[in-house]
């Protein structure tokens, strides 16, 4: 059964439980008839004492859920926490405010003269179709969607404000864009009342991503909701610390506990190439932009890359977009659309050229300007 924070009452009035006593909401039930938002059948008040006071429908009820989700205390806290938020603010919000176009109820609805927006704070997973098809019923009705996750356990958080996190594909989703500060995920803990910020993600392989984690409290917090900046370059030092120890890793279980032993196409490119895995180049292996569009380690695909031109005889500094696309046609690798596996091959090549000192006869021979590449590194991260 699903619970609910707001009801009407017959005379019109919007009614929210949770600002009462108990005491006034024990009359409330003998003299007042509440009423669905949505269907408009009478709804049933549940003040006990243990949970947050709220509404139910009667077990034979025909209306259709519109929330996207089961009400958790969590939620349901984490609701009225954020409702209280918009209200101190002095920001048009509406608790669970129904849109009957689209038959869909945000946990909080906000309404400007600029701008409408519905907010969800997500607390458990649901299927992903679910969080895209309500955030499009939402644009359809020029109303931007504002997805806030329960803030993560512990366990699953980096112990420092940076380091590794995974990010599962349910995560992902809501990835909050800002033109000048990247991609960020929002999300907020009921229990600290605390805003914790995941930005900054620099993927290095499937779902594991370097982050940079900070906390804001919810008395401390402003509305725009606070953007964080793009990490500094101090900060991006950290970033390549903790990627080339994991390259580090990544390399030595490539070359120890590799399953597929003499087919691993990793492997063969080092056999051919004649060079132990563990002595390859740290230019291959690089954060470059888009490289997560191959989903693998870097090292699998630039490797790969550095070996198609060799083999077709082309110098690094040669290659061109036509090179480019024969390689992804040629050598597939991950499940990305070639255009945006072009952009992440284009973007490896341009750090190359624009770093390498000396390029040798094999591909993988070259003098890099590291200080140099670095920069290059910081500088796309931040564009991207």
């Amino acid at each position: 059964m699903f619970k609910f924070l707001t009801a009407i009452t017959k005379h019109g009035k919007i009614f929210v439980p949770a600002h009462y006593t108990k005491e006034h909401l024990s009359e409330c039930k003998k003299h007042t008839t509440f009423y669905c938002l949505q269907c408009r059948e009478e709804v049933i008040l549940k003040n006990g004492q243990i949970n947050i006071p709220h509404f139910a429908h009667r077990s034979s009820s025909d209306c259709v859920s519109s929330f996207s989700e089961g009400e958790t205390e969590d939620h349901l806290n984490g609701k009225l926490q954020l409702f209280s938020f918009f209200q101190q603010k002095k920001v048009q919000a509406y608790l669970e405010g129904y849109i009957p176009s689209i038959k869909q109820r945000p946990d909080i609805l906000i309404k400007d003269k600029r701008q409408s927006i519905a907010i969800e704070f997500q607390c458990s997973q649901i299927p992903t179709s679910l969080v895209i098809d309500r955030s499009k019923g939402y644009k359809k009705q020029s109303i931007t969607p504002l997805w806030i996750l329960r803030t993560p356990p512990i366990t699953e958080l980096p112990i420092n404000d940076i380091g590794i996190m995974k990010l599962s594909a349910f995560k992902k989703h809501f990835f909050v864009r800002y033109p000048t500060d990247g991609k960020t995920i929002i999300t907020y803990c009921p229990r600290t009342k605390q805003f914790q910020y995941i930005s900054n993600m620099l993927h290095i392989k499937a779902n594991t991503y370097i982050i940079k984690t900070k906390k804001l409290s919810i008395n401390d917090q402003t509305w725009p909701f606070a953007v964080l900046k793009r990490i500094s370059m101090e900060e991006f030092q950290k970033y390549l610390y903790l990627y080339q120890n994991h390259r580090f890793k990544h390399i030595n279980h490539l070359y120890y506990y590799n399953r597929r032993g003499i087919q691993s196409a990793f492997l063969q490119v080092c056999y051919r190439w004649r060079i132990s895995p563990l002595k390859l180049p740290l230019f291959i292996g690089i954060p470059t932009a888009y490289a997560e569009v191959f989903g693998v380690h870097a090292v699998e695909w630039q490797i790969q890359l550095l070996d198609y031109l060799k083999e077709i005889n082309v110098p690094i500094d040669s290659a061109n977009v036509s090179h480019a696309k024969e390689f992804i046609r040629i050598r597939p690798i991950g499940l990305a659309g070639d255009e945006q596996k072009l952009l992440a091959v284009k973007a490896y090549i341009n750090i190359l050229n624009e770093s390498m000192l000396k390029i040798g006869e094999d591909g993988y021979d070259g003098h890099i300007n590291f200080p140099k590449m670095v920069k290059l590194l910081y500088s796309d991260f931040l564009a991207y």
